[in-house]
């Protein structure tokens, strides 16, 4: 299973409609591999688990989600590939159609803001030349090592209220000048907050938009989405985005996601924060 998330960045002033797409790096595409699950034959294909079930991926087994698990499934289906996908081509194939049963499992649109990613499951080789196509699309909780969290409770409807900042992504890198966004805590030191509201640019399998056109998207509403965060103008805080490249947009990742900047780090939200002084 792979996770995929390659981003081109850009950020504005708050308050600056515009943007210099030359100024945006160009980062080579961001993975991150969670290892293959090896499961006994026919475990899943035979036997799925059902949607809200939770898995112990490291032992093949379904728990209650009130115990430590690292992934819950949202859907399951079927490949339809005529040979043994490559995890590339595997990933490209499944994460588009469980990015968007998550968003229906989720609540709502706004994962990408969020440290809940999609993560499909599928047969390793052995268990493909046995003629298994089993697909399970799951979620999990990453951290600052991107790898799934072990955690307890069920994610089903997570989206629908405030609970999304339980999920915020905070990051410790520069989202506007960092070809990767360095997720960590949001009540230690980190300098950008992903915003809720996030912006989609396309459907998966539509064309790419121009990055200049993605820019020119994000410099139009991520400062108003800023603003709004923060109840105000502030000095010291920049609104900033990220947005997809050509790999990631392949994998469904059609959305710009616009974050709120600090001047220097910080240890506590800056939701709200208004016009005052950065906190030390």
């Amino acid at each position: 299973m792979r996770i995929a998330w390659g981003l081109a960045v850009c950020a504005a002033l708050l308050g600056i409609a515009a943007c210099d797409p030359a100024a945006s790096p160009e980062p080579a595409p961001t993975s991150t591999t969670t290892g293959r699950v090896t499961v006994p034959p026919n475990m899943y294909g035979a036997d799925p688990p059902k949607p809200g079930q939770c898995l112990d991926t490291s032992n093949a087994i379904v728990v209650d989600c009130g115990e430590p698990h690292d992934a819950e499934v949202v859907s399951t289906g079927k490949l339809t590939a005529t040979s043994m996908p490559d995890e590339a081509t595997a990933a490209t194939l499944t994460m588009p159609p469980c990015r968007e049963k998550l968003a229906e499992y989720l609540g709502g649109q706004d994962m990408d803001a969020t440290n809940l990613v999609a993560m499909p499951l599928w047969p390793n080789e052995q268990q493909w030349a046995k003629g298994e196509r089993w697909l399970l699309c799951t979620v999990a909780e990453v951290g600052a090592d991107e790898k799934p969290l072990h955690r307890t409770g069920s994610l089903e409807g997570a989206l629908l209220s405030n609970d999304i900042y339980r999920f915020q992504t905070c990051s410790v890198s520069s989202p506007s000048r960092e070809a990767r966004v360095r997720r960590g805590p949001c009540d230690g030191p980190h300098l950008g907050e992903a915003l809720p509201g996030v912006i989609s640019l396309g459907k998966p399998g539509s064309p790419m938009p121009s990055t200049e056109a993605m820019n020119k998207t994000a410099a139009e509403k991520c400062p108003a989405l800023v603003a709004k965060y923060i109840n105000g103008d502030n000095k010291e805080i920049s609104a900033a985005w990220r947005l997809p490249n050509a790999e990631s947009w392949a994998r469904g990742y059609t959305n710009l996601v616009c974050y709120v900047e600090a001047s220097r780090p910080v240890r506590v939200r800056l939701r709200n924060l208004g016009p005052i002084t950065l906190p030390s």
